[in-house]
């Protein structure tokens, strides 16, 4: 049987239980998923501070649980993406390139529907970081924070439709939803428009799967080649004894999926 280690990268249990519900919906026989929020750090993801605190913290994840044959980084920001792709023997995606690289199988421009508005100049850089930036017709925030989306889901998904009708306008045929946190609202919103919608942590989950079964991994030649060994002095001093321990010995131990 298949197993995939879904992540978290935030702190919130609020957040956590949306993904694990859409990885089981995806993860069925022969598969099975294991869904687990960051152990310390931000609740939600809303900046390069966030997301460069998340990616550390989320790093001593790869460790458990061992036997899994794929991971699924589930933050649409995809923070510490390429390092886990360095660090790992097993496929990980993140649930933001998956969506992307989707989004241009579907349509011919894809815009991006994110939280606040702290988050347009995020989704810009990543689409630029990715070289798509000739298919992309902008990001629309919310101006609700990434905590609050569940609190009230009818005005939530209001506030969706409006921004999904600003997107028809700026020319985007895909939308995207731009954060794990909405992935309970990608069938409510997709029953109101006519527009194709994909949730980021189905997409994820379903990428992962098809490298799995299509025996492909990361290439690990060029930009994920394997990082040359690096001591590493003193982390004691800065992470918990737990990072600290990861740190020092995950060259010595492979790394996950050795």
């Amino acid at each position: 049987m298949a197993k995939a280690l879904v992540i978290n990268p935030n702190t919130s249990p609020e957040m956590s239980r949306g993904i694990r519900s859409t990885a089981e919906r995806v993860f069925q026989a022969p598969w099975s998923s294991c869904t687990v929020n960051a152990p310390a750090g931000p609740e939600s993801l809303e900046s390069w501070r966030d997301y460069q605190l998340a990616g550390v913290a989320s790093m001593p994840l790869l460790r458990t649980p061992a036997d899994v044959d794929g991971v699924v980084l589930a933050c649409f920001g995809d923070p510490g993406l390429f390092a886990m792709k360095e660090m790992t023997r097993i496929p990980v995606v993140g649930i933001g390139e998956a969506a992307l690289s989707m989004a241009l199988l579907l349509g011919g421009r894809f815009g991006i529907l994110a939280g606040m508005g702290r988050a347009v100049g995020l989704m810009d850089a990543m689409v630029r970081s990715y070289g798509l930036e000739s298919r992309y017709a902008g990001t629309t925030a919310l101006e609700v924070r990434v905590a609050t989306l569940e609190r009230d889901p009818e005005a939530t998904l209001d506030l969706l439709t409006r921004a999904a009708t600003r997107m028809l306008d700026r020319g985007a045929d895909v939308l995207v939803l731009g954060c794990a946190g909405l992935t309970t609202f990608s069938a409510p919103l997709a029953a109101r428009i006519p527009f194709t919608i994909i949730d980021p942590v189905e997409a994820g989950c379903r990428m992962l799967k098809a490298v799995v079964e299509s025996g492909l991994n990361v290439s690990r030649l060029g930009l994920y080649s394997r990082p040359a060994a690096q001591p590493m002095h003193d982390p004691e001093a800065l992470f918990s004894p737990e990072m600290a321990g990861f740190l020092k010995n995950w060259e010595s131990a492979g790394g996950m999926g050795a």
